[in-house]
C-alpha cells in the first residue's frame, strides 16, 4: 500500500515545485507583469449571455501556467462556480487572453503558476410590479 501513495513532497496542486501564486499577489515582483496579464484577460472575458438570462452568478478558482516565452501551458478550474457554462467561459477567456508577454528577467523563472478568482455577479436591477 505505501508504494501507491505519493512522495511525502509532491503536489497535486504544482507538479513544477513552485507553489501557485494568486494573480492579486501584492508582492512587488509581480505586480506589473500580473497587471499585464489582468488587462489580457478582462479584455475577453465575458458574462455569457444565457447566464444573464437565466440568472446565473457564481465564483470560481481557476489555475493556470505560463512558460517562460508567456505561452499558456495549462489551465484548469480548482473550484467550481456551480455552472459549467460560467466555469467554460473563464477557461476560454484564460486561452484567448494568452500569449502572455514573456515572464520578465526580474521574476527568475522559467514558468509559473497562478491562481485567478472569477466572480460573476448579475449587478441588474430586478424590476417588480407589485398589485
Amino acid at each position: 500500500m505505501r508504494e501507491l501513495l505519493p512522495p511525502g513532497n509532491w503536489s497535486s496542486a504544482n507538479t513544477s515545485g513552485d507553489a501557485a501564486i494568486a494573480l492579486n499577489t501584492r508582492d512587488p515582483q509581480y505586480i506589473t507583469y500580473f497587471s499585464s496579464i489582468k488587462r489580457n484577460i478582462e479584455f475577453v472575458w465575458e458574462y455569457p449571455e444565457p447566464a444573464l438570462r437565466y440568472g446565473l452568478q457564481g465564483k470560481l478558482l481557476l489555475q493556470f501556467t505560463i512558460l517562460a516565452s508567456g505561452e499558456l501551458e495549462s489551465a484548469h478550474i480548482i473550484r467550481s462556480s456551480g455552472s459549467n457554462l460560467l466555469d467554460h467561459e473563464a477557461l476560454r477567456a484564460m486561452k484567448a487572453a494568452a500569449p502572455f508577454r514573456p515572464i520578465p528577467p526580474w521574476i527568475d523563472k522559467k514558468r509559473l503558476t497562478i491562481t485567478a478568482s472569477f466572480e460573476y455577479l448579475d449587478n441588474r436591477l430586478n424590476y417588480r410590479v407589485t398589485p
